[in-house]
């Protein structure tokens, strides 16, 4: 049922976009702000494209609800993989949470793998794993190979047909595993979206930034995306997917190649479209929440965009060759181009944008500056949705970083949409550095002891 609270927000929500969004066509008609006619019929069409876009999700949020968890009798067994590289502490942070779970212990295992690392990973492994070696099965390659094959190396050793993936710096509450499983009651539902929260928002602004976004994006737009069992995105640091499913495209998935390149980042959107490739569901499950750290300085943070931005390029193409194949009308396939096209548009506009920049600014002073104006007042707006819905669920004060993200983003983060797409054949993970914060010769004295091949 739609609750009264729903309905007051919903109300609260429409209102206060349209006083401000008057306000702002009002100062677009002036004669101070001087722009070219196709620019302002661009901004117009793009602007109603959006407002549809966020009534549609908005009708889709009060019909989302997250499957109820089911009894302990009948929980799924599963298995946990957890892929770290050079991630020293904090993997052994995850491996705890994991033990800590309220899921019953004889129906899940742990499959920790090292991906090579050159730090004290395997060590913080290894400790962990002596607290409960029936429940933790740790695998080592020699070298790095990458993540993806972290993955594919636990699928194949998982003794279970619900496999949870789980970044190793990512904490989970207690009752996550079992609200994360809890959808594939229904058989048609491939994979399952965790709901991803900053841990360490202590650690900087850009974490308690990038956690209104997070809000945002899970319980918004992934809670909208899951009526239609079309999440476009299974994040790496919590989902779930039915091995059945995933198997039989599982070496395509690992051997993926875009623009005659391995595709090594975005495995969890490359996951997500191959299971809706296939006619299977992805929903979110609200209630499934895990904590993960994110970059706390511009440079680390920049380059998580960059490998995030580059992996939604190549997925969007694909998701928008299979959503417009064919057109149907049910409501699951206009949900997902509905979707698909919002994905294309939000990835696209900020480098457009940016290429028309120089254009304008030899224009003269005048259009450049009324742009610069409109940019972040429209940025502004947009940003109150996710700032309003901050304030009510997290904290008032914290969310006034929503509005500093969207100016900040103008700033000093638009170059990295057309940095992405220039540089789109480059599958760098770009924030796991190997530089060992202690000697070779200490670190090779400990992981001596501890090493098994």
């Amino acid at each position: 049922m739609i609750s009264e609270s729903k309905i007051f927000l919903f109300f609260l929500w429409v209102c206060s976009i349209f006083l401000l969004s008057s306000r702002f066509l009002i100062d677009l008609s002036t004669p101070m702000i001087v722009f070219p006619g196709w620019f302002l019929v661009l901004g117009i069409v793009t602007g109603c494209l959006v407002l549809i876009y966020y009534l549609y999700i908005t009708c889709c949020l009060f019909f989302y609800q997250p499957h109820r968890s089911a009894a302990d009798s009948s929980i799924p067994r599963c298995t946990v993989i957890v892929p770290a590289y050079n991630e020293g502490k904090h993997v052994a942070e995850t491996l705890k949470s994991l033990l800590l779970s309220d899921y019953p212990a004889d129906r899940f295992e742990i499959i920790a793998v090292d991906d090579g690392s050159v730090d004290d990973t395997f060590y913080w492994i290894n400790e962990i794993a002596k607290t409960a070696p029936d429940r933790i099965s740790v695998i080592r390659f020699k070298k790095n190979r990458g993540k993806k094959h972290g993955l594919y190396i636990g699928f194949l050793k998982s003794r279970s047909d619900i496999v949870v993936t789980v970044d190793s710096d990512t904490v989970l509450e207690s009752d996550t595993l079992k609200q994360l499983t809890a959808p594939f009651s229904d058989p048609e539902i491939g994979g399952v979206a965790g709901n991803i929260r900053v841990k360490n928002l202590k650690s900087g602004i850009l974490p308690k930034m990038m956690d209104i976004g997070f809000l945002f994006g899970f319980d918004v737009i992934r809670s909208a995306q899951s009526i239609t069992g079309c999440v476009m995105c299974t994040p790496g640091a919590l989902s779930a997917y039915r091995k059945s499913i995933v198997l039989p495209f599982l070496e395509e998935w690992l051997n993926q190649k875009f623009l005659g390149v391995p595709a090594t980042i975005g495995e969890d959107r490359a996951i997500a479209t191959m299971i809706l490739q296939r006619g299977k569901k992805i929903v979110f499950q609200q209630n499934a929440v895990a904590y993960t750290c994110i970059p706390a300085g511009y440079r680390q943070f920049s380059k998580m965009l960059i490998r995030w931005t580059r992996s939604d390029i190549r997925e969007n193409f694909i998701m928008f060759l299979h959503a417009f194949r064919r057109f149907q009308l049910c409501h699951r396939q206009i949900g997902l181009q509905f979707h698909v096209l919002f994905q294309c548009l939000n990835t696209l506009l900020p480098g457009i944008f940016l290429l028309m920049l120089p254009g304008f600014f030899f224009s003269g002073p005048e259009i450049f500056l009324n742009l610069l104006y409109v940019s972040v007042a429209g940025a502004c707006i947009s940003a109150l949705i996710p700032v309003f819905l901050y304030a009510v669920r997290v904290s008032f004060l914290s969310s006034v970083w929503g509005i500093v993200f969207a100016v900040f983003n103008i700033f000093f983060l638009s170059w990295i949409v057309p940095f992405s797409f220039m540089t789109l054949r480059n599958g760098s993970w770009l924030t796991r550095s190997a530089v060992q914060k202690k000697s070779y010769c200490a670190e090779k004295r400990e992981l001596k002891i501890h090493r098994t091949e």
